[in-house]
């Protein structure tokens, strides 16, 4: 008699356990890095590059690091710059769930609380070199940072079988947020300094593919007495905003600011390259309700680039 109560209390048991299985996310649960949660967009034959800002990562702690490493799985892109690391060891949990994946972040620290900068890459074909920060020590003349968050660069080459088929200098930005006068001009000037950057770094013999990306925290088709794009709208020949045919689309979520402001730049060296490409926001919260709360209030933006043909047969 003892035996049989025994036996069903055992299966009672696993019964509570079984139910409170079916009521637990089982992707969190299990950690299963095939579980799908959003669409994948990552193909063999291009190169694919995004911007993401990932709002003070992780927002939920260890559900978001374990929710943001599915989605990256699941989408396949090839490199993503990210703003607002809020935790170092977050990211390197996030890493940690990453097979196959590398990743940096800034160097940039305002003590207990910062939003840093950095890298997300498949190591296997793509390798990053020269990481530093630039800019840490500029201010305006309002006595603050143009850059609040100094950006952050990278030497970063493009490998498969047949040797490096395309290599270029890569920008991350996260821009000085708000729509107040002295931030639009903190914004302008962050802008013109970049430009001048660039445009140095090319005439002193640098490579002259860059790619910048990132959170900018302002809209391309503002009027020109509030644009803070200028230096690089006005120099069309040199530089262009991939993000520019877009900006139907919403890369910040919330209502009432949805608008595109996270953009990608390239030189004009690095058209033959984008080819025939495609840029585009990425509606992930389409296909992951929870998308907002627990990953970010910004959504991912990617640039196709159709120009050059991978061949990652090793």
């Amino acid at each position: 008699m003892k035996t049989i109560i025994v036996f069903y209390t055992v299966i009672a048991i696993l019964l509570l356990f079984a139910c409170n299985d079916r009521i637990t996310d089982p992707i969190i649960k299990k950690d299963n890095p095939d579980s799908t949660l959003v669409n994948k967009v990552g193909q063999t034959n291009r190169f694919e590059i995004a911007t993401w800002n990932i709002e003070n990562f992780p927002a939920q702690g260890n559900t978001t690091i374990s929710m943001l490493s599915h989605i990256i799985l699941n989408l396949d892109i090839d490199l993503i710059a990210v703003e607002e690391i809020g935790s170092i060891s977050a990211f390197d949990s996030l890493l940690a769930k990453l097979p196959g994946w590398q990743g940096h972040y800034s160097p940039d620290d305002y003590g207990t609380w910062y939003q840093k900068t950095g890298f997300l890459y498949k190591s296997s074909f793509i390798s990053l070199s020269n990481v530093e920060a630039l800019y840490i020590n500029e201010r305006t003349e309002y006595g603050k940072w143009a850059f609040p968050r100094p950006p952050f660069t990278a030497f970063t080459e493009i490998k498969d079988k047949t040797g490096t088929i395309f290599d270029f200098n890569l920008i991350v930005l996260h821009m000085k947020a708000y729509s107040g006068l002295e931030e639009i001009a903190q914004r302008k000037l962050a802008c013109q300094l970049l430009h001048d950057y660039i445009n140095d770094e090319i005439a002193s013999g640098a490579d002259p593919d860059f790619i910048v990306l990132g959170d900018w925290n302002d809209q391309l088709e503002d009027s020109e007495s509030t644009n803070v794009f200028l230096s690089f709208l006005n120099d069309s020949i040199n530089y262009t905003f991939l993000t520019e045919n877009i900006t139907d689309q919403d890369s910040y979520i919330f209502s009432p600011y949805q608008n595109l402001i996270d953009h990608i730049l390239i030189t004009k060296d690095v058209k033959a390259e984008y080819g025939n490409g495609q840029t585009s926001v990425l509606y992930l919260d389409n296909d992951y309700k929870k998308y907002p709360s627990v990953i970010s209030d910004h959504r991912p933006v990617m640039a196709a680039f159709k120009g050059i043909a991978l061949d990652l047969s090793f």
